[in-house]
């Protein structure tokens, strides 16, 4: 006769406590999760969409933003550059400071455009609409 080999049975509220046992002997880890969501988090957004002549999406533009007026507080931001996606979206993140940005796009067969963006203290969304026109076949020159 064979003997049966007994399995230890663990129930869920052992379960659960090692689990919490482990989260409150590690609070490194939450953090260090939440540290990284929070880049994004405590940014002002400037974003858009880039349209062509008569209204449509222009996947494929390239944009740039760059610093007018210096933001207090902070490190100059770098340049940033962005191609905007099938929708014609883009969106570039920068410090909720008082500040001026510069946002140029240029797509191939269209006039460059250029805006300037004013960033203020609170880290919102600011929305830039571009409609581009055709080059003429001076302006290709």
């Amino acid at each position: 006769m064979r003997k049966k080999k007994r399995r230890k049975r663990t129930t869920i509220g052992a379960k659960l406590f090692v689990l919490l046992l482990l989260l409150a002997l590690s609070p490194v880890l939450p953090a260090g999760l939440l540290a990284a969501g929070d880049q994004r988090a405590e940014s002002a957004v400037v974003a858009g969409t880039v349209f062509r002549d008569p209204g449509f999406a222009l996947p494929g533009a390239q944009l740039t933003l760059t610093v007018k007026t210096k933001p207090e507080g902070v490190k100059t931001p770098k340049a940033q550059k962005a191609v905007s996606d099938a929708r014609g979206e883009f969106a570039f993140y920068v410090p909720p400071r008082k500040a001026q940005y510069l946002v140029t796009v240029k797509a191939r067969g269209h006039v460059q455009q250029e805006k300037v963006v004013d960033v203020t203290d609170s880290p919102d969304r600011l929305d830039v609409y571009f409609q581009l026109k055709p080059e003429t076949a001076s302006e290709s020159k």
